[in-house]
């Protein structure tokens, strides 16, 4: 005890407890380390995950949102009055409430952003686990701007920017994988368990992990992992609801419809390229897991098992013994835990291996280039197998390469990139070429160009670096900002105004005139979110169509009626197929005279325009103050859709 004196009197004061200051200097010292490393990672993530408003799946959440809402209006649309999977998950009862409070569009940005938070810290925790000291960023990078998809082909990715509780679940899971690695077994099934409840199917993908990880580390597992499948069995052979339809057979015709429409939940429908993702992650997952402890070799190869299992489940179960539970639950989405082990996997190879002989850098740059050629399956493919082979051979004594390979194989890898490189380039450059006035080609775009991640992730190694030389760090930071804040939100004036209602009061007040269903030609969710009515069909409501099979009749009837009277092509009812040629611009008055005479007519049919194209005959014009710029898939590549107006054709009397 020290003393202190005064004007007065004697005061004693307390010394500080030995190690005190020791540790808050070493907390403030790991921060300040830490803090630079997390904001390129966490930049270039959300530069990688762009914010393009209520698109994609979030349509479907924020449309059932709005139905729940709105029971005469949305509510009557046919998708929500045969909805099969909303009450197996506790995400549409709180994005309801965020809608009821601030409006669909302020609503779907907070779930995306309290998601896109979510996943990144979760992330940045199972980096740590898996990797510690400087190499944890290597990882981290790795995680957050690698391309993390999966199935078929632009469908999936992991970690979006959308208001879907896909993300928020692939957060829990993450946190579950990396308290498993820490050892914390209870904590772990309470975060895959969460992941559960906002989102079954992804935390389906997380229990499978841990469950084949403890059967891995004990086989006395298997004396609960058994009786419960069998109890399983049991409840479906007993028609215990859901379980039943494990045993319960898809009809032809129901199948017919799900594979055309929902090719992406049949793997043996995809293309090649959806298989040269899973290929490179598997050999990055097989080499890192020969350089990490026991622990994480387990998580890793159970994530990759995992994945292989769930695929061959959904190859067996939807080709060979149909079974309406698996083609509902879809196992082969399990592999988005192996895409994004992967990705860890690869950064930790590259932690690792960077610094290692010959043959572990060889082994680097061929993986490097599976990454690269990663849609690519011959080359993507080939190159992870013979990394994976050299790597083992290697390790295993049986190869010991010599400094001249490995310039040599650096030096055709390096190669082989460069050609990708430019390729690539003058790719973007022939799109630059080719806009449409109003078109912009952001992040969203961009980030498609498979060459694009592993340049993220060779900016995030540079980020990394860059944080020794003081000077650049202010600059770096504030041009990160800078292009987060102008690129981040890809939404356009025309888009934002159809999430907040504003885009065509006149067309909206017109269609409140009158009740009914709306027919909006080439829409997606445009009805629900523009107008605050049913929709009459559009391809989104052949999203859910695998939930429930009254739903998927009635859409396939309607979309071949369509396609009939050519107001829609087949792309309506195969939208993973080839793309066919565009619908034409004038709408044939016989179609439109036909489908009106029928019983359940739409009383209302909106019909986009483009500039100078005339309006049908009979309908009122409404013209957009912005043009309304989106991509679509030709039949000779990317094209722009512009619309300059709309023309509202009144269907029933």
């Amino acid at each position: 005890m020290a003393t202190a004196v005064t004007s007065d009197r004697t005061v004693a004061v307390p010394e500080p407890r030995p190690g005190a200051g020791g540790a808050i200097l070493r907390w403030r010292s790991s921060l300040s380390r830490s803090a630079w490393p997390i904001l390129g990672a966490a930049g270039l993530y959300l530069l990688l995950h762009p914010y393009e408003g209520i698109d994609g799946d979030a349509r479907i959440y924020v449309g059932r949102a709005l139905a729940d809402l709105d029971p005469d209006g949305v509510g009557r649309d046919l998708m929500f009055t045969h909805d099969g999977q909303s009450r197996f998950s506790l995400f549409p009862l709180v994005l309801r409430g965020l809608v009821a409070a601030l409006g669909p569009g302020p609503a779907a940005l907070s779930v995306s952003l309290v998601g896109l938070i979510a996943w990144f810290c979760a992330a940045s925790v199972l980096a740590g686990t898996l990797e510690g000291g400087r190499r944890r960023w290597i990882v981290l990078v790795a995680l957050a701007v690698l391309p993390a998809s999966y199935g078929q082909p632009g469908v999936f990715r992991i970690g979006e920017a959308m208001a879907t509780p896909r993300t928020l679940a692939e957060a829990a899971v993450l946190a579950g994988l990396a308290a498993s690695l820490s050892g914390r077994r209870a904590l772990a099934a309470a975060f895959v368990g969460l992941g559960g409840l906002i989102h079954p199917i992804m935390g389906l993908a997380g229990l499978a992990v841990l469950v084949i990880a403890l059967v891995a580390e004990n086989r006395r597992w298997l004396l609960v992992l058994v009786p419960t499948l069998a109890a399983v069995l049991v409840a479906a052979g007993l028609g215990v609801p859901l379980f039943a339809r494990l045993l319960q057979p898809v009809d032809p015709e129901f199948l017919g419809i799900l594979r055309q429409r929902c090719a992406d939940l049949f793997p043996m429908l995809w293309p090649s390229q959806a298989w040269g993702p899973p290929a490179v992650q598997a050999a990055s997952i097989l080499v890192a897991a020969t350089l990490v402890p026991t622990r994480a070799r387990r998580v890793l190869l159970a994530a990759l098992l995992a994945g292989a299992c769930g695929v061959a489940a959904t190859a067996v179960f939807e080709e060979q013994w149909s079974s309406l539970l698996v083609i509902q639950v879809q196992p082969w989405r399990f592999l988005w835990v192996t895409s994004v082990l992967g990705a860890a996997a690869f950064g930790l190879c590259v932690a690792i291996l960077s610094r290692g002989p010959a043959g572990d850098r060889i082994t680097l740059a061929l993986l490097g280039l599976a990454w690269v050629y990663a849609t690519d399956l011959p080359i993507g493919g080939g190159a992870g197998l013979l990394a994976v082979g050299i790597h083992a051979a290697v390790r295993r004594a049986r190869l010991a390469p010599s400094r001249a390979l490995m310039v040599a194989t650096l030096s055709v890898v390096g190669l082989l990139v460069a050609s990708r490189l430019v390729i690539e380039t003058l790719a973007f450059a022939s799109l630059l070429g080719d806009l449409t006035e109003g078109a912009h080609p952001g992040l969203g775009l961009i980030r498609n160009f498979p060459i694009v991640p592993p340049l993220a992730f060779t900016a995030g190694l540079a980020w990394i670096a860059a944080g020794r030389i003081r000077a650049a760090i202010p600059v770096l930071a504030l041009v990160l900002v800078l292009a987060l804040v102008v690129f981040w939100d890809q939404r356009s004036p025309a888009f934002r105004r159809i999430e907040d209602r504003t885009l065509l009061p006149g067309l909206v007040a017109a269609i409140a005139s009158r009740p009914g269903e709306v027919l909006w030609l080439d829409g997606r969710a445009e009805t629900w979110l523009a107008l605050g009515r049913p929709s009459w069909i559009t391809n989104l409501q052949g999203a859910s169509i695998v939930f429930s099979r009254p739903l998927a009749m009635l859409w396939s009837e309607r979309i071949a009626r369509l396609i009939a009277l050519g107001l829609a092509t087949e792309a309506q009812r195969t939208p993973f197929a080839p793309p066919v040629p565009l619908r034409a611009d004038d709408l044939p008055a016989g179609g439109v005279a036909t489908l009106c005479a029928a019983p359940d007519a739409p009383a209302w049919i909106v019909a986009p325009l483009g500039e100078g194209r005339p309006a049908p005959a009979g309908a009122r014009v409404y013209p957009l103050a912005d043009p309304l710029v989106t991509p679509m898939a030709a039949v000779d590549g990317l094209t722009w859709q512009r619309v300059t107006a709309y023309g509202l054709l009144a269907c029933r009397p």
